[in-house]
């Protein structure tokens, strides 16, 4: 009794999910290294001057997170 057609409408009816949350990531990292601050977890805003390498971890996982998500949902739209 495998219906097959369910889950694929399940999982391509919230592809959308990964365009959304792909293009909030990479909005946040743009505005995180136009401004030169963003927020980390556990220590509040974090800022490019005072903790570069820290700033440049988190930008980067937030430009890195942000196009893997962009990448799943173009994968899943087909």
């Amino acid at each position: 009794m495998y219906n097959g057609s369910y889950w694929r409408e399940y999982f391509f009816a919230r592809h959308n999910v990964f365009l959304a949350l792909g293009m909030a990531l990479e909005a946040g990292a743009l505005i995180s290294t136009l401004t030169g601050t963003t927020l980390a977890r556990y220590k509040g805003i974090v800022s490019r001057a005072r903790d570069p390498k820290k700033f440049q971890d988190i930008v980067f996982f937030y430009y890195m997170f942000g196009f893997f998500l962009l990448i799943l949902y173009v994968c899943t739209f087909r």
